[in-house]
């Protein structure tokens, strides 16, 4: 419990020290600021703080961004507004009521809006993109992150996709409205994705499940040749993976769980076999043959090491040894425990369904 509560104090006094240093520095970064009544005159800083004026704060700061912050009872209430640095053109406009933030409107440095926020509560937003010559773009709804409405439009302004209660196809465009992605939509996330080239030809597919990429990964270049194909497991290479040289499979890697286990194949123009190479978790071992013109050449490796072929037998025989000792070491637990230990856990997931 002491190391508790000293662990819950180190955590206060950390976040106070970060809170300081970022007031510190933001203060540092201040040239000017004004404290404005709404009546228009100006008041000092202890007025301000002392009486919570309403009005407005205008700061400008060494970067040359401008902030015009409106108040009301000692909070943010109004519009708040930044600048681009030496510049009189928004960057971006804030609306608040009594200090919650309800809208955020992003514009380019034409003053063209790019993106607009609407905070309907903390965890539910709407937001408008648009095109960089003022086009509507897409409007998404989103709850806790989850997309659960969206229509995407191009640049002549015509539906091409849309996201309905969490199901549909996301289209992702740049500004100047070339295809870049589209993302399948599944119960409010993302379950696919394909990317393209600036041609319009596919670029990267691979799907999703619970966040990883998991299944199958392709990548192509630009004219529709094959560059690689993976195969994932919750994010992690699991399986046979396949790569290749102007559209020629050169390279067959074998995976479990994130490291290279199996044999290792390596080609040329995709179909003859000049290298096979055996991996276990991650390291050569094993055999490693080289071919050419008829002729074979093997090596050997142990975890990594190339060794003779000797060395190798010697050190895997001792390697089986000493396995086989570590399981005959290992307590032998009597049945009677096993099974109490089978009636807990049945109980424990009971329990856990009950509730």
């Amino acid at each position: 419990m002491k190391n508790s509560y000293l662990t819950l104090v180190g955590v206060v006094l950390l976040t106070l020290c970060s809170c300081n240093k970022s007031d510190k520095k933001h203060k540092k970064d201040v040239v000017t600021q004004r404290y404005i009544h709404k009546y228009g005159y100006d008041v000092s800083k202890d007025e301000w703080d002392a009486n919570q004026f309403p009005g407005q704060v205008v700061t400008t700061l060494k970067n040359g961004v401008s902030i015009a912050s409106a108040y009301e009872d000692g909070v943010l209430h109004g519009q708040t507004t930044y600048t681009y640095p030496h510049s009189q053109t928004l960057e971006s406009l804030h609306l608040y009521e009594h200090g919650n933030l309800t809208k955020k409107i992003s514009y380019d440095l034409k003053g063209i809006p790019q993106k607009e926020d609407n905070f309907l509560s903390p965890t539910h937003v709407k937001t408008k993109f648009w095109y960089k010559t003022g086009t509507p773009m897409c409007m998404e709804e989103r709850v806790d992150s989850n997309l659960i409405n969206g229509e995407y439009l191009t640049l002549k302004n015509e539906i091409e996709t849309t996201v309905i209660d969490g199901m549909g196809t996301k289209t992702i465009r740049t500004q100047d409205g070339k295809l870049f992605a589209r993302e399948v939509i599944e119960d409010g996330i993302v379950i696919g994705r394909e990317s393209f080239h600036t041609n319009g030809s596919p670029h990267v597919v691979f799907a999703y499940r619970d966040g990883f990429i998991d299944g199958e990964k392709r990548v192509f270049g630009p004219t529709g040749d094959p560059v690689l194909l993976e195969s994932y497991t919750r994010g992690r290479l699991n399986g046979l993976c396949t790569y290749f040289q102007n559209g020629y499979k050169y390279l067959e890697s074998p995976f479990t769980l994130g490291r290279k286990e199996g044999i290792e194949r390596q080609y040329i123009d995709g179909e003859t076999l000049v290298e096979e190479t055996e991996y276990h978790d991650g390291q050569k071992h094993g055999p490693s043959t080289f071919y050419s013109d008829g002729i074979s050449k093997t090596e050997w490796y142990y975890n990594n090491e190339l060794v003779s072929r000797t060395k190798f037998e010697e050190l895997s025989e001792r390697e089986k040894v000493i396995s086989i000792m570590n399981e005959r070491a290992k307590p032998r637990i009597p049945l009677n425990i096993v099974e109490q230990e089978d009636e807990f856990l049945e109980a424990l997931e009971a329990e856990s369904r009950d509730q």
